[in-house]
């Protein structure tokens, strides 16, 4: 069975960890949800749109929803980060809704270094919110989410004056697979026909895809897949074997089996319980 692709978050999310020990995730993953990450200490590896980023103190990571991420310990043990997930929806209370599309208007995917002053600043805003989630009452809420609020300002605003965050590529025959499964997913490819396309041999080449990615091709293919059969439930009315046939499973049969292993219930209960339509 596959492991999960996709973590759901029905509410907002704010989590403070620190690792002792190697902790790497076992395959790519997306949520519905924009994430906010903050690098505290040590070092992490984030695999981030065909770029290998290696985190430290004060790298902050802005993920927008169904983008698809890994990150990883590699060969340092010790790490403390901070990670927050939320919605629009949670910020629906105090912003209309021309408010919240200019808000997140222009609010891309990026890793962003920030200096000494401004990594204290949101590690205590990260901190504030922790505390303000773990609080109960209507007036808690309001301010747990203007700090979120306030969060999404600054980001905005160090985006553009920011030092964009150094990167290391992968290999090029790695990167040359991944924008070919990530352009057509929707049809019909196969180990064969990527490890062929950059001249490798099907050992190799998915020796050095797991490597980079965390994930089998396979796994990396459905993911990819699912991430277009999950808006598509959400967004879209069109019927399941229309989704099958636009995404590259060979069958509705297919998907269904897939997202099942995925989801743990079929496509159809799925949209009847997290249908919201755009």
């Amino acid at each position: 069975m596959l492991q999960k692709a996709f973590v759901p978050f029905d509410k907002f999310f704010i989590e403070y960890n620190h690792f002792n020990i190697k902790n790497n995730m076992k395959v790519q993953h997306y949520h519905d949800t924009y994430e906010i990450y903050l690098q505290i200490s040590g070092e992490r590896n984030l695999f981030l749109d065909n770029i290998c980023y290696t985190l430290k103190r004060g790298d902050l990571v802005i993920l927008n929803p169904f983008e698809i991420h890994l990150t990883q310990g590699r060969d340092i043990d010790y790490y403390e980060r901070y990670v927050m997930n939320f919605s629009p929806e949670n910020l629906a209370f105090f912003l209309t809704k021309e408010e919240l599309k200019t808000l997140f208007m222009n609010f891309e995917s990026c890793v962003i270094h920030l200096n000494k002053e401004h990594t204290e600043t949101f590690h205590n805003y990260f901190k504030k919110a922790d505390i303000l989630s773990g609080k109960s009452g209507f007036l808690s809420e309001k301010l747990l989410y203007s700090v979120v609020f306030q969060l999404i300002m600054m980001i905005k605003e160090l985006s553009e004056k920011s030092e964009v965050l150094e990167n290391e590529h992968i290999q090029p025959e790695i990167v040359t697979a991944i924008n070919y499964i990530n352009k057509h997913y929707n049809e019909s490819i196969d180990l064969n026909t990527c490890s062929n396309m950059v001249h490798l041999s099907r050992y190799h080449f998915s020796r050095i895809f797991h490597t980079a990615t965390g994930a089998t091709f396979l796994e990396y293919l459905y993911n990819v897949r699912l991430t277009k059969v999950h808006k598509m439930l959400l967004e879209t009315d069109l019927a399941l074997n229309k989704i099958a046939d636009i995404t590259g499973f060979s069958s509705t049969a297919h998907l269904s089996r897939i997202f099942r292993q995925v989801y743990d219930m079929s496509p159809k209960k799925f949209r009847k319980i997290n249908s919201r339509k755009i």
